[in-house]
């Protein structure tokens, strides 16, 4: 019978000691002092439905990612128009943007992967898709900044890239358990 109950207690920390992390709540104030733009950051995370106060970063992180995904859609789109550009020069920028956005080895592959990641409690992995998702998105933006393109792209990007910091962020706090 003893053993029975040692095992149930085990049972229970395991459990408990696993969910730790997910039910971790850290205040947007702290995650978004941290971003290059807080304010970018605040207004994001608090856009989310019920809003943040006492969310824990599992949810802020699905919320987030969804956002991200949302974000590099449309900067995608816009990428997709404006690749029938005439100027060669033009048009082969948007291509490396586009493949950089939704190619083979991209943002949009690799932010799944960090949704699969977070749905398996696999933060250290997550955290890796994330950092891999802001390279081919810096990617992009470092091209915008070399290349004459369009003033709508470079906001989306960099709408893109604010949305990318947070979620890079909050995969640091889960990361860090």
């Amino acid at each position: 019978m003893s053993q029975y109950y040692v095992l149930l207690v085990f049972v229970i920390l395991c459990f408990s000691s696993s969910n730790s992390i997910s039910s971790k709540v850290v205040d947007v104030d702290v995650i978004c002092k941290e971003a290059s733009n807080p304010s970018y950051c605040s207004n994001l995370l608090n856009s989310k439905p019920g809003g943040a106060k006492n969310v824990d970063l599992v949810d802020l992180a699905q919320f987030t990612i969804g956002v991200v995904k949302d974000n590099l859609y449309t900067a995608y789109k816009l990428v997709i128009k404006l690749q029938s550009d005439k100027n060669v020069t033009v048009r082969n920028y948007y291509t490396r943007c586009a493949i950089d956005l939704d190619g083979k080895d991209s943002a949009a592959g690799r932010l799944l992967g960090a949704k699969i990641d977070l749905e398996l409690k696999n933060y250290p992995g997550m955290a890796k898709e994330i950092g891999f998702v802001m390279q081919h998105i810096n990617d992009c933006i470092d091209s915008l900044h070399k290349n004459d393109t369009s003033p709508i792209l470079a906001k989306d990007v960099d709408i893109l890239g604010q949305s990318g910091e947070v979620i890079q962020i909050i995969s640091k706090y889960l990361t860090l358990g």
